[in-house]
């Protein structure tokens, strides 16, 4: 009786060999139709032989245990090594926006390749510079010094900022667009408000320097009245004399004289003021001073917001890929579960295998499917999450369209990228300057306290008309002119002036404390990105070597369950192993690269040292 349910198993096996060949050499092009019939010929000569299989069964499962024992998969040695591996072009994944994530192809179990395809990109070896670093630039420096990247223009914003969508039309989503992570940096660039904020600061900062510097030149003022007056009090004397001479002429019975007229009069008064603040002590000069330090602060700002925009779009970038990996690594998953589903169906119509089987790998393809739900789930997210940053066209997102491979290297040792930190924060010469205004505030507010001089002058020139015609009335054109000199010195203002200074010192102190905290946490920064990129550098070999011995434990694994000495259970836990493989390799290749924009982002500026590359 064992000899015969070994033969079914045999059988059984031979079958599901047979099927999973003629599956994939349906997906084959046809070129490729004589290669698929090896397996089938191989199956005739199997079942020409299937009478002995008795006493080859117990063969061929010592044989496959000895060849584990004897020829185990690649080791770390061999993971030093991985250039050597055949490659294989990159899957394609099935939902729309997936990134290609290099070595993740469904598993063959019927054509086991002499050497499992390695498709992850060789992390490039580091020539001997200090601590064994990658001797590589990152990133490439921009055509022309700026970024050229024409994106797509259907995803530029709409030009209105008050945008304010009412519709659900407004907000659907009627485009996918696939960008490179330098297109995704240069809109960021374009579109931030962040940055927008910034540059309108710089502007106001501009101008109010240039509010200070208009107290070295003098005020020129102009000044012109043009009046007529009618004096009311006139009117009401020439009344009374004219009530006084009617009563005059009620006595005398002759007609009462007029008293007179109310003449209005006419005058043009223009004046031109001349004054000028004498700085004798240096209150203006210093007023100027600190507005140049606040527009240096504004634009050092800009700098700042700058590198931080382009780590958190590259952050983003690289989170979007991880979460376009899962999908890809998951929806692998499933289709090897579905693939342990059917071996474990086929053995149970055979007889060979039992219902405790299917029903474990229908619960590993359940939870499968759910993980891979997750990751949509989470791939979704991460694309919103970029749109947010690059701030696009409301009815568009975003796809990331380079590959998931290490993005390049670094070339300065700790000691350098610490020193070149130090260069090029903003952040700490932000600190230096905001010392420096404060010297100058304390200066202007030291020089109030002294004389201060201004000269001025003024040039009149009056004209009247009256109605009268009196030729001795008071009329034509004259000018004139007044020099004066103005000397004010606060002598007493209840320490007002001291207090202020005071505050002043304060802030310098602050700024001080302030500088050598940020200095220590730059180097802090730079240090714990340095190391993290060293072994993240180190984990992208070591994670590929696993997905090698990975993928070789279940092609075994399979190989036995096939032929009836192994489980189910070894089956999906070599599945998992291979899951848990691959989402290291990938979590070890975006760690890498996000390890490698923080430290940019920490250095700050490179490779270019300056803004130039912003649009």
């Amino acid at each position: 009786m064992r000899v015969f349910r070994q033969i079914i198993g045999v059988g059984v096996g031979a079958a599901i060999t047979l099927g999973n060949a003629a599956q994939s050499a349906s997906a084959q092009p046809p070129a490729q139709s004589q290669d698929s019939l090896a397996p089938s010929n191989q199956l005739v000569e199997l079942g020409q032989h299937v009478r002995s299989a008795s006493n080859k069964v117990a063969e061929s499962a010592s044989q496959a245990e000895e060849s584990i024992a004897l020829n185990p998969p690649a080791g770390p040695e061999q993971a030093s090594k991985p250039q050597q591996a055949a490659p294989a072009s990159p899957s394609t994944l099935s939902q729309a926006g997936s990134t290609p994530l290099r070595g993740l192809e469904p598993t063959q179990t019927q054509q086991p390749s002499p050497n499992p395809p390695n498709n992850v990109p060789v992390p490039s070896s580091p020539v001997p510079i200090l601590r064994g670093t990658p001797n590589e630039s990152f990133p490439p420096l921009p055509p022309r010094g700026i970024l050229d990247t024409k994106p797509p223009a259907s995803l530029e914003p709409n030009p209105n900022p008050l945008l304010f969508p009412t519709n659900p039309e407004d907000v659907r989503i009627e485009q996918t667009e696939p960008i490179t992570l330098q297109q995704a940096i240069d809109l960021a660039r374009r579109n931030s408000q962040v940055l927008q904020i910034a540059g309108q600061q710089v502007e106001q900062s501009r101008s109010a320097l240039r509010e200070q510097q208009a107290a070295l030149y003098p005020d020129l003022n102009f000044q012109m009245d043009a009046s007529r007056s009618v004096s009311a009090g006139g009117e009401l004397g020439i009344r009374a004399t004219q009530r006084r001479l009617n009563s005059r002429a009620n006595g005398t019975g002759q007609p009462a004289p007029q008293a007179g007229t109310n003449f209005g009069s006419n005058s043009l008064n223009s004046t031109l003021q001349l004054s000028y603040d004498v700085d004798l002590f240096g209150r203006r000069r210093a007023n100027i001073r600190a507005a140049e330090e606040q527009l240096r602060l504004r634009e050092l700002d800009v700098e700042r917001q700058a590198e931080e925009l382009r780590f958190d779009t590259a952050e983003a970038y690289y989170n979007l890929q991880n979460a376009d990996g899962q999908v890809a690594i998951r929806q692998a998953s499933v289709r090897n579960a579905q693939q342990s589903l059917r071996d474990a169906e086929a053995l149970e119509r055979a007889g060979v295998g039992t219902r405790f089987a299917v029903l474990q790998a229908q619960a590993n393809l359940a939870n499968e499917v759910q993980q891979l739900s997750v990751a949509r789930r989470d791939q979704r997210v991460a694309q919103r999450r970029l749109a947010e940053i690059l701030n696009i066209s409301q009815s568009a997102n975003l796809t990331a369209a380079d590959p998931v491979e290490q993005a390049g290297s670094w070339r300065l040792s700790l000691e350098e990228s610490i020193v070149q930190a130090f260069k090029n924060r903003p952040e700490l010469e932000q600190q230096l300057v905001q010392r420096d205004i404060s010297k100058q505030q304390r200066r202007s507010i030291q020089a109030g306290r002294l004389p201060q001089l201004s000269v001025g002058g003024s040039y009149n020139v009056l004209g009247q008309d009256p109605d009268d015609p009196n030729p001795f009335e008071t009329r034509g054109w004259a000018d004139g002119y007044s020099i004066r000199a103005s000397l004010t010195w606060s002598i007493f203002d209840g320490g007002a002036a001291n207090a202020r200074v005071r505050q002043r010192d304060a802030d310098i102190a602050i700024a001080e404390s302030r500088f050598d905290q940020l200095r220590n946490q730059v180097r802090r920064e730079v240090e714990q990105a340095y190391f993290g990129l060293e072994s993240s550098f180190e984990n992208i070999e070591t994670s590929e070597a696993g997905v090698l011995q990975s993928r070789e434990a279940l092609r075994l694994a399979r190989l036995r369950f096939q032929a009836g000495v192994g489980t189910q259970t070894d089956v999906i836990q070599a599945e998992t192993d291979l899951t848990r493989a691959e989402r290291s390799r990938l979590s070890a290749i975006i760690t890498y690269n996000l390890g490698l924009s923080s430290l940019q982002r920490f250095v700050s500026n490179l490779p270019t040292n300056n803004l130039s590359d912003a649009p």
